[in-house]
């Protein structure tokens, strides 16, 4: 009888000692059910020489220079906007970036007919699948005043073209590579509704629909509303949920090695509500997203004084650290070769 009631009493413990190993180890499971229903991720967690030396490719002067070309007034369809989708299909040939555009004309409100362009770069255009991280380069229509939009979205910009720059040397082709894109439109121009908002992303996810080519994408990271001081990214998409604990995790051993110099982590494992912005299109025919927004919008959201200058670059590159690690573990994780990664060790 006593040891009856010895073997209840341990079931409990066995099973918090059970959910305490699985929440722990929980990286090295992680599975993402893709849109074609199929288990794709394995993580395989990089090592401290590894994301030391990720870490050290950074280019903040890159980085900087990138925000203040993009960092200015670009309505949809005007000489501003022009210049920086010249400007970013440019800089993404330079590294022998596969760049494509999705153009159509579509009536909006106040301003009439305007031309609208996606921006769509692969590093591997032969790939069969692909880690897409994306953002919109257009701002805001003011007719108060000229709108930059650093935080939204000029900084999520430059984030992304200046990790294709860091990751040059790392990126090799194979059957997954990574893919950026820039989404023309996200911006209402009088008030946000199902037809004014989104006008490239559901332009382009209806159009890669009907291609079939949404098979293709693992995972959709979409990056909005970064620059500001006090960013900080809370987990938005129930489905997605394991893999922004990663996010989570690797900035944690970032801070913990020293490799990242600040006690204060914006990447936070709390659920939070998400926001209507260009993944939704996406989202709606079951493409598996991460929405990196942050969770507390800026000060200056919406404001004209969301400039380049205000722009807080340690908290900036911050994320383009935590960014960089996860892109280039899902990389070496989901394919068969290391991403030159071996580099790191040697």
């Amino acid at each position: 009888m006593a040891s009856s009631r010895c073997f209840i009493f341990l079931i409990p413990i066995a099973i918090i000692i059970f959910i305490f190993v699985t929440c722990q180890n929980i990286h090295r499971n992680v599975r993402i059910l893709s849109r074609n229903k199929t288990l794709r991720y394995e993580p395989t967690a990089l090592n401290f020489e590894q994301m030391r030396y990720l870490a050290r490719l950074s280019d903040p002067e890159d980085l900087r220079k990138t925000v203040q070309r993009i960092s200015v007034k670009r309505v949809v369809d005007t000489p501003g906007h022009s210049a920086v989708r010249k400007f970013i299909i440019e800089y993404l040939k330079k590294l022998d970036w596969k760049v494509e555009l999705d153009s159509f004309t579509e009536k909006v409100p106040i301003l009439g007919s305007l031309t609208f362009h996606n921006i769509m770069a692969r590093h591997n255009p032969t790939a069969k699948r692909y880690l897409m991280l994306g953002c919109h380069y257009d701002s805001k229509y003011f007719k108060e005043f000229d709108f930059e939009a650093a935080t939204d979205s000029a900084v999520p910009c430059a984030l992304m073209l200046n990790m294709a720059k860091v990751l040059k040397d790392q990126l090799h082709r194979s059957d997954i590579s990574l893919m950026l894109v820039f989404f023309d439109g996200e911006e209402a121009f009088e008030n946000w509704s199902d037809k004014d908002s989104l006008y490239g992303a559901r332009h382009l996810a209806e159009l890669w629909e009907k291609r079939g080519f949404l098979n293709s994408i693992d995972l959709f990271v979409l990056l909005d509303l970064i620059g500001a001081k006090d960013v900080v990214f809370k987990s938005n998409i129930q489905n997605t949920y394991i893999l922004f604990q990663r996010f989570v995790q690797l900035e944690e051993e970032l801070i913990k090695t020293g490799i990242l110099r600040t006690q204060r982590p914006i990447f936070k494992f709390e659920s939070s509500q998400d926001n209507e912005d260009d993944h939704l299109p996406f989202m709606r025919r079951h493409v598996p997203v991460i929405h990196l927004i942050s969770s507390k919008y800026p000060e200056v959201w919406h404001l004209a004084e969301d400039v380049k200058q205000n722009v807080d670059y340690n908290t900036t590159e911050q994320v383009g650290f935590v960014l960089r690690m996860f892109v280039m573990e899902y990389l070496n994780s989901a394919a068969s070769q290391s991403f030159g990664l071996t580099k790191a060790i040697h």
